[in-house]
């Protein structure tokens, strides 16, 4: 039996609003199992100089086979030019894994 991959999604997003939007339409699609909306300062190089703001992060879990479809649903909904959309390989307990597995299509 081949096992599915499993993954954290880390999603940027500019507001809480566009947090809830893209959350929203991952789970709706079935793209992601479920995600927690944190928020916090921000600082990094944009265009030669120094940007600070506050973000809102999405942290989701899915599978990697859905890591195309994830990406393009976040592309049409995000308001930034370059959205950060990462992907990191996790292992856990058997029942969270399976409720991953269960809620994603």
């Amino acid at each position: 039996m081949i096992f599915p991959k499993y993954c954290q999604v880390l999603i940027s997003a500019t507001s809480k609003q566009e947090a809830d939007k893209i959350s929203d339409a991952l789970i709706q699609n079935r793209l992601i199992a479920g995600a927690l909306v944190l928020k916090g300062p921000s600082r990094y190089w944009w265009k030669d100089e120094i940007v600070e703001r506050e973000y809102f992060n999405v942290q989701a879990f899915s599978l990697l086979q859905k890591k195309s479809k994830i990406i393009q649903e976040v592309k049409k909904i995000h308001s930034d030019a370059c959205p950060i959309i990462a992907f990191f390989k996790i292992d856990g307990n058997r029942e969270f894994l399976n409720w991953i597995r269960k809620s994603i299509r």
